[in-house]
C-alpha cells in the first residue's frame, strides 16, 4: 500500500478534527517554529529566498487563524462532534 493511500485512511473526519484543535491549541508554538526555520533557510542562503519564504509565513499564519476561528480549543482535544461556523 502507497503512502497515499495509508494518508487517505487516516484523513477521518474525527482525525481532522484532532488536529485542527492541536492546531490552534499550539498555534504560537507552530508559528514561532516556522518562524525560526524560515528566517534559519533565509540567512544560510543569503536572503535568495526572502520573497518566498516569507510567503510562508503568512501562509501558515493565515491557515492558523482560519482554525482557530473553526475550532475552540478549550473544548478539548480537536472539538470532536462540533459543527464549524457556516461561512
Amino acid at each position: 500500500m502507497g503512502l497515499l493511500n495509508s494518508v487517505r485512511k487516516l484523513a477521518t473526519k474525527q482525525n481532522i478534527d484532532k488536529a485542527k484543535g492541536l492546531a490552534a491549541k499550539n498555534a504560537d508554538k507552530i508559528s514561532g517554529a516556522v518562524d525560526k526555520a524560515t528566517s534559519t533557510i533565509d540567512q544560510k542562503t543569503g536572503g535568495k529566498y526572502k520573497d518566498t519564504l516569507d510567503k510562508v509565513n503568512r501562509a501558515v499564519d493565515d491557515n492558523l487563524e482560519k482554525v482557530k476561528d473553526d475550532v475552540d480549543p478549550d473544548e478539548g482535544a480537536g472539538g470532536a462532534g462540533r459543527t464549524p461556523p457556516a461561512r
